[in-house]
């Protein structure tokens, strides 16, 4: 009897080591993840355009979506800029939609539709990540960003317990937002 109990402690804390070792795996790559848009997304060259503190980073595994809310004030122009791990090779998908209406502003799969192929270069030209717009009126606008890849599979695992992703299809994702005031046009 003490045998089996032995037994089954071990187990159990084998069990616990493994589960923990996943979290801080998860962790640290989270840890990799704050403040990734203020380290590797690429701003406009305009001087006038400052730093939006709505901007935010995050964590994705490939295939997933994800929205970002975020509030555009009127007289403002906004520029979106996404970023990623340079592990991931293919390019974000996003949308930026109105949240009122649900009318899609900007999809950058459209966006590189409407871009001429150039003689002699590769007709796959890849998607832009960047989106410039002005607010005519205070609004919120929803940025939805899907990572490349498939979704990931939704179920359970063993024992009716959630898989956990794996650490490979695990990266970091960047959206700088920022703004100034619209220029006046006209006399």
């Amino acid at each position: 009897m003490q045998v089996k109990a032995k037994v089954m402690g071990m187990k159990s804390l084998l069990g616990l080591t493994v589960i923990f070792s996943g979290l801080l795996t998860l962790s640290s790559i989270g840890q990799e993840c704050n403040n990734f848009h203020k380290r590797k997304c690429y701003g406009s060259n305009n001087p006038y355009m400052s730093y939006n503190t709505q901007s935010k980073s995050g964590m994705f595994v490939l295939g997933h979506t994800s929205d970002l809310v975020f509030v555009a004030h009127s007289g403002q122009d906004y520029r979106v800029s996404l970023c990623q791990d340079k592990k991931v090779e293919e390019p974000l998908k996003f949308q930026v939609v109105d949240s009122r209406s649900d009318e899609v502003l900007f999809d950058n799969q459209d966006a590189a539709l409407d871009v001429p192929p150039v003689e002699g270069e590769e007709e796959e030209m890849g998607l832009p990540q960047f989106f410039e717009f002005s607010a005519d009126a205070t609004k919120k606008i929803i940025i939805r960003i899907t990572a490349p890849g498939p979704p990931p599979e939704e179920g359970e695992g063993k024992k009716g317990k959630k898989e956990e992703p794996d650490p490979d299809d695990i990266f970091c994702v960047g959206i700088l937002l920022e703004n100034m005031p619209s220029p006046k046009l006209g006399f």
